[in-house]
């Protein structure tokens, strides 16, 4: 079953980053679709995805001995916090407000907070990362107990009592 995950996720991640390499193109063959706006979240989603599907084989090759299949949210919290804040704050005008209230819209202060969230693929596909990464995968062999629960003295009489009502 592990590998065949293994296999199953790495044709997807190739997929996806055959999807985004291929972006414009294939918008072109639908003839041009949704506004900016969607196709940019379109973009981000497919690239999300392909971050998720990295860190499942991530998760699937290490091989870790856990007792049952579990998603770590305290790992998500870890590793996805920061991709996840600079995500919210590249879309909005919040960056921009804090900057001119509180730094009197220092140019290079501008430039840097342009350029430091302006890599919203970057943060996205680390933020796939981190929830693909989160998920534990539990492939163990599963014991079974033979457990009897008659005695043997009712087995050999082979009789079995049957009420006459």
């Amino acid at each position: 079953m592990r590998i065949f995950l293994i296999a199953f996720s790495f044709i997807n991640t190739i997929f996806y980053i055959l999807i985004y390499s291929y972006f414009d193109n294939i918008l072109n063959i639908f003839g041009g679709g949704p506004s900016s706006t969607a196709v940019n979240y379109i973009r981000l989603a497919v690239l999300l995805i392909a971050g998720f599907c990295i860190g499942v084989n991530v998760m699937l090759i290490l091989r870790l001995k856990i007792k049952r299949s579990v998603f770590s949210v305290k790992n998500l919290l870890i590793i996805g916090i920061i991709p996840f804040i600079f995500l919210i704050l590249s879309e909005g005008s919040i960056t921009g407000f804090i900057i001119n209230k509180y730094f009197n819209a220092s140019g290079e202060l501008n430039e840097m907070v342009f350029y430091l969230f302006s890599r919203q693929a970057i943060w996205s596909l680390w933020l796939g990362f981190a929830i693909g990464s989160s998920i534990r995968f539990s492939f163990a062999e599963r014991k079974y107990k033979h457990i009897s629960i008659e005695e043997q003295k009712q087995l050999d009489s082979g009789s079995v009592k049957v009420s006459d009502t």
